[in-house]
């Protein structure tokens, strides 16, 4: 398994991650950074008043209504996890008391989220308990025998008076990396508790939502060389939380500080374009089209520009051994779930056929998303399963073409900015005194609305006048820069000083 790298970004109000090896890219996801009340959040909140006859209270944590404490939150859930439920009892609270709170539901209507002071930490294969002795395993784990090697194994890891979840994907875990989870998320809930003494009421003290907590906890790992980041103010985020991690899995974080857009500038940017193209072309000269139907994705293989050096047969299957390695990461890169099949070459060696199944199917093991191969058809067809993780990128960067009846796609606005950005700050970077950016004027609006990408370029431009100048007649991808030598139109918006 080749080395990894990890690239975290933050501006214009996005988190974007990306994760290569061996300098190719293998998962990519961008999202806003979370805004207000999620579950899971924990805050420092102050008791306003007390309902005994009920066990129940009102806490102010800061959000727009008080939120409700009640004594059926305390215990855990269940119907997602089965084990042998502690008793909880309603804690002894009083008007004005602070009190660290977490959210278990979101605020419906004009109710208030519902809290609880029995704290969690959410991991990829644990939920950590810190006061709660409680040890339980997920429902969707149906073997008996391996339910109660689950908790044997949870009540060897945890500490008196600790509770432990077991999650879904703890089946396929090492030993050591559930204990190396636990040691996280145990530091995790101390720092906080330590922290929460001199926070103020309604203060946010821990959220799992942020998209750079949840790949550190999915990918950071011992094959994991380094982490890369584009700003300071992240930099030293991820450095606090790799803090809480045990000291042989923590890895240098570099920061890119040269003035470039950071993904322009290592190649990366090229690499995530590519993602919202069908056609991938092999590192021979071979090509994969990647279709997606309303039913199921279908790969098409094809040996393209390959005509090998030897026999027809070698060439076919050399090509289709490249185009399972690719397809295993594009399925990865581009979260495709669902049905997909796969149209490889036809061969007619039979150990040709068994061998590339073998080795596809041994690709997909290092997915984190579950995988299930069928064996290849008469007419040389795999079909496999993917359960999708999250999102899929692409419904963020691309929309279906306006102009085409939907027949094709098209860059979304934001995508769009976020390219623009990046050509912006290289030209910064590479001394420009004055720029003018054509644009189409719909996409100028999204600009002139977009406050976090105003400020940014406002901070990277001290100095600089940045001209943006709206044409109807131009499509919404094409934006065209001109440095210092130009004249100003008068209809052009000065962006660097709105």
């Amino acid at each position: 398994m080749g080395k990894k790298t990890i690239y975290f970004d933050g501006f214009c109000g996005y988190t974007v991650a990306v994760i290569a090896e061996n300098g190719k890219v293998t998962e990519f996801n961008f999202e806003r950074q979370a805004k207000g009340c999620a579950v899971g959040n924990i805050y420092k909140g102050r008791v306003e008043s007390v309902l005994n006859g009920m066990q129940a209270a009102f806490v102010n944590c800061g959000l727009e209504r008080n939120c409700y404490l009640s004594a059926e939150d305390f215990t855990p859930d269940s119907e997602k996890y089965e084990g042998r439920n502690a008793e909880y009892s309603f804690p002894d609270l009083h008007e004005g008391d602070e009190i660290i709170v977490q959210v278990v539901k979101l605020p419906v209507g004009k109710k208030g989220a519902k809290v609880t002071t029995h704290l969690s930490f959410v991991g990829n294969y644990l939920i950590y308990l810190p006061d709660s002795p409680f040890v339980g395993v997920s429902r969707k784990i149906d073997d008996e025998e391996l339910k109660r090697n689950l908790a044997n194994t949870a009540k060897h890891v945890k500490e008196d008076g600790e509770g432990l979840v077991v999650r879904t994907a703890a089946p396929y875990a090492r030993y050591d990396s559930i204990k190396q989870e636990y040691s996280y998320l145990k530091n995790l809930a101390d720092n906080l508790a330590e922290n929460s003494a001199s926070a103020t009421v309604g203060e946010l003290l821990y959220t799992d939502d942020s998209l750079t907590v949840r790949v550190l906890r999915d990918v950071l790992s011992r094959d994991v060389d380094r982490i890369i980041v584009g700003n300071a103010t992240l930099k030293e985020g991820v450095e606090k939380l790799l803090g809480l991690y045990p000291a042989d899995t923590r890895r240098p974080v570099v920061l890119h500080d040269n003035g470039r857009d950071m993904f322009d500038d290592t190649g990366i940017a090229k690499q995530i374009l590519a993602i919202a193209s069908p056609r991938v072309d092999l590192e021979n000269g071979g090509y994969i089209i990647i279709e997606k139907t309303e039913a199921l994705t279908v790969i098409d293989v094809n040996t393209g520009k390959f005509t090998g050096d030897y026999n027809l047969e070698q060439t076919v299957y050399h090509t289709n051994l490249l185009a399972a390695r690719e397809i295993a990461r594009q399925v990865r890169l581009r979260n495709i779930g669902g049905i997909i099949v796969v149209d490889f070459i036809d061969m007619n060696s039979v150990a040709h056929n068994r061998a590339l199944v073998d080795e596809f199917e041994r690709l997909l093991k290092t997915d984190k998303a579950k995988c299930a191969v069928s064996p290849m058809s008469q007419f040389g067809l795999v079909e496999f399963t993917r359960k999708r993780i999250g999102a899929r990128p692409l419904s963020k960067m691309i929309k279906p073409c306006k102009y085409c009846r939907d027949a094709g796609y098209t860059m979304t606005a934001e995508y769009v900015l976020m390219g623009l950005r990046a050509r912006l700050l290289n030209a910064l970077a590479d001394g420009a005194k004055a720029i003018k950016v054509d644009m189409n004027n719909d996409v100028l609006d999204k600009l002139l609305k977009w406050s976090e990408l105003l400020a940014d370029l406002k901070e990277h431009a001290k100095g600089v006048k940045i001209y943006a100048v709206p044409h109807r007649t131009y499509h919404e991808e094409q934006i065209n820069i001109r440095v210092d030598d130009f004249d100003i139109p008068s209809d052009a918006a000065t962006i660097t000083d709105l």
